[in-house]
């Protein structure tokens, strides 16, 4: 398993604010001494992902705790906007925040995180009972800052029809590389078939950076994307546009997968929910595009519970709803996996609902969970958002490589005061 200060995603999601004008959070708190409560839960989740989630949380309060939970969800900026200001004060705070895995280590290193150490000792809430990878990067300075959620995983899903006919073989050993895709995307050119797509370029690109040996810091510690690997690793993807291989800019990527005429479709796990209504071929889900069979990685987000400091303070009991919660979650996520998401408790491997789901691969075999990388360095969130508008333009050769990683990079060090 790898522990990494490299990033994911992600990425992902928003929905109407829930919270009214001046409602503070620990408005829904009980006093020092009650038994019975609300643990409130701020994140950032919309669409499908939000749905199912609430379906859980609908779930467990059915079974009447001392604590029932309410979400309440939020745009991921608003989110962000809210947490930072709130944790300054350490007033009006969630009693819980579903965090991005890159955002653990940023609000941690802001001092605005308390850990979770005192409250699960003893719990079944601990490290044996997780993804290695999902509860390792909630592990900062020695103390658990995070307790993982669930993990979203930038995948590869694949036409099996059209690979039997251009790309026989190809999936044989669950891994297809770029020149697998070169060489399919030269068979099937003539036939109007697009090897692969790019639908979302920081993902692609995070991807075969990081198998390539790309870091996000240089060795004095400062975050640098204007480097050699990074250029290598996107001229690959231009080299692939410009030999006709890749889904043209302009025309929609995950629509050109459903009615046939793509190969090798890397999206999120996320898409399940929508690549589920494909009738017309067979199709399936696999890691994603990998450089080398030898050093495979999958950047993947792997979402986490946190705890604010807060001033208003938390009772014991609060405390043990807290933990109660997030024990029973750990066997009640067949509705969140639904939408794509994979669990990252161990004990889901039981339920045979998710082990039959196409995304269950990335946790039961060895291999896709040993490939799992983590994103986690602050610096990713500010990457993508200046990455993605001109990932496409790079490859397509509206933009030159080099002066675009060189403004990338000052974008970049700017928002993150380097």
């Amino acid at each position: 398993m790898k522990k990494s200060w490299k990033l994911l995603a992600v990425t992902l999601c928003g929905a109407a604010l829930l919270v009214a004008c001046g409602q503070k959070a620990s408005d829904t708190k009980s006093k020092e001494g009650d038994k019975s409560g609300t643990i409130t839960v701020w994140s950032a989740f919309s669409g499908p992902d939000l749905e199912n989630y609430q379906k859980t949380i609908d779930a467990y309060n059915a079974t009447n705790p001392a604590y029932k939970v309410k979400m309440v969800p939020m745009k991921a900026d608003t989110l962000k906007q809210k947490l930072t200001t709130a944790g300054k004060s350490g007033t009006g705070l969630p009693d819980i925040a579903e965090l991005a895995s890159e955002q653990l280590p940023y609000y941690k290193d802001l001092g605005l995180l308390d850990s979770w150490d005192s409250l699960i000792k003893g719990s079944d809430v601990s490290a044996e009972h997780y993804v290695p990878a999902t509860w390792e990067i909630g592990t900062l300075d020695g103390k658990q800052y995070g307790v993982p959620d669930k993990m979203d995983t930038w995948v590869m899903y694949y036409n099996q029809d059209l690979v039997d006919k251009y790309a026989p073989g190809s999936l044989d050993d669950g891994i297809v590389t770029y020149a697998e895709v070169e060489k399919a995307g030269e068979a099937a050119k003539a036939d109007g078939i697009y090897a692969t797509s790019n639908d979302w370029s920081s993902q692609n690109f995070m991807n075969i950076y990081l198998q390539m040996g790309g870091e996000w810091r240089d060795s004095s510690g400062k975050f640098n994307i204007d480097n050699d690997i990074a250029k290598k690793a996107w001229g690959e993807w231009e080299k692939l546009y410009s030999k006709g291989y890749v889904v043209p800019n302009g025309e929609d990527a995950v629509k050109a997968f459903m009615n046939g005429k793509v190969i090798f479709n890397p999206e999120g796990t996320w898409m399940l929910s929508q690549y589920q209504g494909i009738k017309d071929f067979k199709w399936g889900e696999m890691l994603t595009l990998q450089w080398d069979e030898k050093n495979l990685i999958q950047a993947s987000g792997a979402g986490q519970f946190a705890i604010f400091k807060t001033k208003e303070g938390r009772s014991k009991n609060l405390e043990k709803g807290m933990v109660d919660f997030l024990a029973w979650l750990q066997t009640n996520q067949g509705d969140i996996v639904k939408s794509g998401a994979n669990p990252t408790a161990l004990a889901m491997l039981e339920d045979e609902n998710y082990t039959k789901l196409p995304q269950s691969f990335l946790v039961t075999d060895e291999k896709a969970q040993n490939a799992i990388t983590i994103n986690t360095d602050p610096g990713m969130s500010p990457f993508m958002t200046a990455f993605d508008p001109k990932g496409m333009d790079m490859i397509s050769g509206k933009a030159e490589l080099d002066a675009t990683f060189n403004q990338i990079q000052q974008t970049v060090a700017a928002q993150i005061n380097e």
